[in-house]
């Protein structure tokens, strides 16, 4: 990132939320409904499947089948291409089925429930057989929800019951518990934003507001694997300005999903995931009450978001994440808890 941008950056910062309040997000017709969306995927799913840990990968043709909603609801079908994409879960060794991307030329998704939206982001089970993994992918579809409720600039999602089919009838179908998710493209666009994906960013060059409240996000869901310097589950965007900021992604690692192969890094001095350790700027209780207060005033909406029932989604996983959710609230009540966890556990400079 430009040194130069440095200096601009707490002057200009100043400018971001009379830019990004009140400002309408117009929803794609994919995420103009919240209930699942029931989706056939046919494709060469072995050959997808058998590919993934390849550096060189290939998209693959597909059909998308699926039934508009509504009273004249009627079948659906158009042509779409699959790839496999990620890291961790993309490889062999750590999962059986890959994260995929989706996407449809504008001519074959016009009118349709892909209007809108020229690529996705397919966020479906590491291992499909395996009903545990169908929970991990319902309380990270919940992370996205209450992301979104913190930060007006996020991924929007909408889950998805997904039957893969093999066109070549080799591999039997494959029904899943999925969902949807934009692609950066789409969160630059609604923002007016133009999405970067240079790394070496340092904390000072991001707008302060933004960068605490995803710092904070991070210590509130148990996540340290992230980092802006990297663009490691981190996406980089820039307004008009000059004024860059932090939207934070990929959730699976978190405290909060709990899965069973996750787990920090060594050199962070924590044994497991549910170890709470902020990674994010240092900055004085002053400079944090702004964010402090804002994260107290949605406390409301988060909960309300989580009493209500998700299907499928297991009450007793869905209620001990939700407790541990809720470790953060006496944590941002006592001041003295909060200089212990966050201002005296920072990063001077990046991560």
């Amino acid at each position: 990132m430009p040194r130069r941008l440095r200096a601009a950056l707490l002057t200009l910062g100043s400018l971001c939320p009379a830019l990004l309040a009140g400002r309408p997000v117009a929803a794609q017709v994919l995420f103009r409904n919240t209930a699942p969306v029931a989706i056939t995927l046919t494709t060469n799913l072995r050959d997808i499947v058998r590919e993934r840990d390849s550096t060189a990968l290939r998209w693959f043709g597909a059909e998308m089948a699926w039934s508009d909603e509504g009273a004249n609801a009627k079948p659906r079908a158009l042509p779409v291409e699959l790839r496999a994409r990620g890291h961790f879960r993309r490889q062999a060794r750590n999962c059986a089925f890959p994260p995929l991307f989706l996407r449809a030329g504008k001519e074959a998704r016009e009118g349709t429930i892909l209007q809108g939206n020229p690529r996705l982001k397919v966020v479906t089970p590491c291992r499909p057989n395996a009903p545990e993994y169908q929970q991990y992918i319902l309380l990270e579809y919940m992370m996205y929800q209450t992301y979104a409720i913190l930060h007006p600039m996020h991924h929007r999602a909408r889950l998805a019951t997904i039957t893969y089919k093999d066109s070549t009838d080799r591999v039997k179908p494959i029904t899943v518990t999925a969902f949807l998710l934009e692609t950066e493209e789409e969160v630059a666009d609604q923002h007016k934003l133009t999405a970067l994906d240079q790394t070496g960013a340092l904390f000072a060059d991001f707008e302060p507001g933004s960068l605490n409240r995803v710092s904070l996000w991070e210590f509130y869901i148990g996540n340290t694997d992230w980092s802006v310097a990297a663009l490691h589950n981190i996406e980089l965007f820039r307004n008009e300005a000059g004024t860059y900021y932090p939207v934070a992604y990929d959730f699976d690692w978190s405290g909060a999903v709990n899965a069973r192969y996750a787990f920090p890094n060594p050199m962070l001095g924590i044994k497991t995931v549910r170890q709470r350790l902020h990674r994010g700027p240092c900055r004085s209780a002053t400079e944090w009450a702004p964010t402090i207060a804002h994260y107290k005033e949605k406390r409301a909406a988060i909960d309300s978001l989580w009493a209500a029932s998700v299907p499928g989604l297991e009450d007793k996983r869905r209620d001990d994440t939700k407790a541990f959710l809720d470790e953060l609230w006496p944590i941002l009540d006592d001041p003295k808890k909060f200089d212990r966890a966050v201002v005296k556990e920072c990063q001077p400079q990046g991560n």
